[in-house]
């Protein structure tokens, strides 16, 4: 091993005290980067490949080839020919695998129960090496990469994006179609689109351009090796990679305004600043600073300002497209209606509150703040899951240095004022891309592949001139000090070795569970108050009430508690099938007082009739417009509703809201809160003494004394249906169907049964309907309980096929695996069960999961806490011989099944 890679192992990476993993640094050979990953106490591991090559790479008579290519990777290698092998490998060890194809990256990953690994390592490197690029697979896949396109053909963003492709400078990478169509890749004079593939593979596809992470429980030394006898022989062809020379923007494309037209009612401006490529920023986040300043929404900041005005709904910083030689630094605002008929008061206000950030904004002391709370964050990150862990760590090796691998994302050395002095005076009129997206706008063009109607003109001497201007009655100030600003760096000391919830407090009105946790010694927690409130699931009436209020209280108390947010305290109000919710989270110091200042302004704030009526209009709007591009989502939407009591249709809650007046709504408030009955659970570092001090805050807050009923409505039975096939309408040119069967009980048994046979059928559903027949992109099977009553569903959705079609070609598919199913090996049982106790037994990786697990037990009176045993219990119990019997009872009830899928509205 010595000979086989450079002192690079020696690095040592900077990570958290937390952070229990080891990390090691390898450059093979044949110049294939790595990064090896030991984590003890993991039952996965993971591994991913980042190549530096992305759709900037795509030839121009065939765009789209790099993403064409990362879904012919998985389709087959040399050493394993059948284009399902390795997903195959993966499904029956309990894994998964994933890629995604970026500007200038692309990057491949899986993970798997951490015994396989070697095992699927193999059969990673061989696609990597020896990719197959079968022809037959060629011609099915692109089909593929059509019904990817026209699934998203109406997307909003992939419209807007489009404007942005063809507004940029054309000799620059970025303007050409990232994802590719039947139109795109295809055989011409430059050759067939298998040899394209090849070719793309060839240039591009080299050891010196890759970044390995390997995760798992192994040795750091056993991981080595497995990677030397795998990985050792890539191919390096030693062609350095070109840099970009085209600018992003010619001067003609900057200082534009352009207007472009949503499929759906939105009112949203844009302001971008062209910027030079800011990775060796990455020690100081000059850009991610000046960000946070502009979009502070504390008291007297430029947002709320522009809201108190009533022109708009909310307002982000620092978002935008980035790559090695530019970054598009963003300001987005969401408009109200009347926000669109003050554009350019709206423009004056931004310019000159950049303006006041280059002048008195550019001081350390924000800064320091910035990074206590960055610092915070790194100190106390929850552990990521290994699989997303590699992905993340493969794409930061190729922007942060070797120590930085993981520290990059957080550290901040210190505030570079030259620099951002720089940044700022790129950020004005002249300099400026202006869009404005809105239903009313003047358009002249369309742009090709999504046929987006825009309009682009460039802006004049005058207008450059007028949004100079300071508005008259300008009076945004900057962040002041954030008095939540909190250092405590340790956790409170235990008071006990509790490992479970304890129930502190109990009457007909409330209860509340408190755990200080002895697993994560961290100063952070959860807590959650979940309010039982009848008249909020009564209708659909009071639900919709319910949301609008949740948004005005969050919407109300974001001035003086957006503060908090920053430093590190969370909170958030919602409705559910229950009532409303209330939680907080985060930093454990100060959660408390937060709470208290939520639960005592929670029903005595006043709300300004404005935004009322601006809220409303933005909920409505959104419930509206939302799935109507999505098929697939309305169907399971549409199932959830028909299942689970208190759910409510979207566009029925939209109805409720549109002739809502504020009179009607400050009335309906004063029935909703009564009767009430409280839960609430408090998880972190907190001892029971503060637990104390929530429960008398639950008392002297309760909006009533009379209680509600503790029992929870029941999941909707299938069995009851009247129809079996329930038909939703739908206006996109897609059909979708969803076939769902229920099972007949929550007992832990029955459970298993549905697990276990989501566990033996969804790799080759997924293999026969989306892979072989080429049916859809989105198609597959999901194990699916409601409130734990189990049950199974499978679904597709398909540009080409009618429903009837979509019907036939599962229920074929199933009857094929069902009848399969008779057959199953003992041997192929064993290692179902294996998987699935691998599985259930999975530890809480962080204190979230814990919480929400807690959570949702207590939530449905599992105060036991010991689900996980029961199932282990049940699984190891279950026999091949009475599950085969149990599943052929259920599969053979046609009455069991229920069947939604998309018909036509307006196709």
């Amino acid at each position: 091993m010595a000979n086989s890679s450079t002192p690079d192992e020696l690095v040592r990476v900077v990570r958290s005290p937390s952070d229990k993993r080891d990390y090691q640094h390898l450059v093979l050979k044949n110049q294939l980067k790595v990064l090896l990953v030991h984590c003890p106490d993991s039952s996965k591991a993971a591994a991913s490949m980042a190549v530096n090559a992305g759709h900037f790479d795509d030839p121009s008579h065939t765009q789209g080839l790099a993403h064409f290519l990362e879904h012919m990777f998985f389709m087959g290698s040399q050493s394993y020919p059948e284009p399902s092998a390795f997903n195959d490998f993966l499904s029956a060890h309990g894994g998964q695998h994933n890629a995604w194809t970026g500007t200038e990256f692309t990057n491949f990953y899986f993970d798997c129960n951490a015994n396989a690994l070697e095992a699927a390592l193999e059969r990673f490197a061989s696609i990597l090496k020896e990719p197959l690029f079968s022809n037959e697979w060629v011609q099915k896949e692109k089909q593929s990469i059509e019904s990817e396109f026209r699934l998203k053909q109406k997307d909003e963003l992939r419209r807007l994006y489009q404007v942005h492709k063809v507004t940029a400078n054309q000799n620059h990478p970025f303007s050409q179609f990232s994802v590719g169509n039947l139109n795109t890749l295809k055989d011409d004079e430059h050759g067939t689109l298998q040899q394209k593939l090849v070719q793309f593979y060839r240039d591009h596809y080299s050891a010196n351009q890759m970044q390995l992470v390997v995760a798992g429980p192994q040795s750091l030394t056993k991981l080595a090796d497995i990677i030397q006898k795998l990985f050792a022989d890539i191919q390096n062809h030693k062609k350095p990679k070109l840099s970009i020379k085209a600018p992003l923007y010619t001067a003609e494309q900057k200082g534009l305004f352009l207007q472009v037209r949503p499929l759906k009612k939105a009112y949203r401006l844009i302001l971008t600043f062209p910027l030079p490529g800011i990775d060796q920023d990455y020690r100081n986040k000059t850009t991610s600073f000046i960000a946070h300043i502009v979009g502070y929404e504390g008291p007297g900041s430029l947002f709320n300002c522009l809201r108190d005005k009533g022109w708009i709904n909310s307002l982000s910083a620092g978002g935008g497209i980035s790559g090695s030689n530019f970054k598009d630094f963003n300001v987005n605002i969401q408009l109200t209606e009347s926000g669109r008929k003050n554009i350019t008061t709206i423009l004056q206000w931004v310019f000159a509150y950049l303006g006041k950030i280059n002048t008195d904004g550019i001081e350390d002391w924000r800064y320091q703040e910035r990074k206590v709370t960055s610092e915070l964050s790194f100190l106390y990150q929850e552990p990521t899951p290994v699989g997303e862990l590699v992905s993340q760590l493969s794409i930061n090796a190729f922007h942060y240095s070797k120590v930085d691998i993981i520290y990059g994302d957080y550290r901040m050395d210190g505030l570079d004022h030259d620099y951002a002095a720089k940044l700022l005076a790129l950020m004005t009129p002249a300099h400026s891309r202006i869009t404005l997206i809105s239903p009313d706008v003047e358009t002249n063009l369309k742009a090709p592949i999504y046929d987006t109607e825009y309009s682009v003109t460039k802006l004049t001497e005058s207008q450059l001139d007028l949004f100079t201007r300071s508005p008259c009655d300008f009076n945004a100030m900057l962040p002041k000090r954030n008095r939540f600003i909190n250092e405590r760096l340790h956790p409170q000391p235990l008071e006990s070795e509790n490992a479970l919830p304890t129930c502190l407090s109990s009457s007909d009105l409330m209860e509340l569970w408190h755990l200080q946790d002895n697993e994560f010694r961290v100063p952070k927690g959860h807590i959650y108050l979940a309010l039982k409130l009848p008249a909020v699931t009564s209708s659909a009436y009071y639900f919709a009430i319910a949301r609008l209020w949740s948004e005005l209280i969050i919407d109300a108390l974001n001035d003086d508690l957006y503060d908090a947010e920053v430093a590190g305290l969370h909170f958030n109000i919602y409705p559910t099938q229950q009532g409303i919710v209330i939680h907080t989270t985060g930093l454990s110091e100060g959660q408390l007082p937060l709470m208290s200042h939520l639960m005592k302004r929670a029903l005595l704030l006043k709300f300004a009739h404005r935004r009322f009526r601006d809220i409303k209009h933005t909920l409505v709007a959104n419930w509206q417009s939302a799935h109507q591009n999505q098929p697939l989502n309305k169907l399971f939407a549409e199932l959830n509703q028909q299942l689970q009591p208190g759910l409510f249709r979207l566009p029925e809650l939209a109805n409720q809201l549109l002739s809502l007046s504020f009179r009607e709504f400050t009335q309906a408030l004063e029935k909703m809160f009564e009767p009430v009955y409280v839960q609430a659970f408090m998880h972190g570092d907190w001892q029971s003494q503060q637990a104390d001090r929530l429960a008398t805050l639950i008392r002297e807050n309760l909006p009533t004394q009379q209680p509600a009923a503790k029992d929870r409505e029941t999941v909707k039975r299938v069995g009851d249906f009247l129809s079996k096939t329930l038909e939703v309408p739908c206006s996109h040119s897609d059909n979708a169907v969803l076939f769902y069967q229920q099972g007949n009980n929550d007992s832990e048994q029955e459970q298993v049964c549905y697990m276990l046979l989501q566990q033996l059928v969804h790799q080759p559903f997924f293999h026969d309907i989306r892979t072989k027949k080429q049916l859809g992109y989105a198609a597959g099977s999901q194990y699916f309980p409601i409130q734990r009553l189990p049950g199974i569903l499978f679904f597709i959705q398909s540009n080409t096929a009618s429903t009837d079609r979509l019907t036939t070609e599962i229920l074929n598919s199933l009857e094929q695996l069902f009848v399969q199913l008779d057959s199953t090996p003992l041997k192929a049982w064993h290692h179902s069960k294996s998987v699935l106790e691998q599985q259930i037994r999975t530890r809480d990786r962080s204190l979230r999961v814990k919480s929400q697990r807690l959570w949702g037990a207590i939530q449905l009176g599992d105060t036991s806490f010991n689900r996980q045993l029961r199932l282990l219990d049940a699984l190891d119990k279950y026999q091949l011989a009475d599950w085969l019997s149990d599943i052929k009872q259920k599969l053979s009830q046609n009455s069991g099944w229920l069947r939604l899928q998309t018909t036509s509205q307006g196709k």
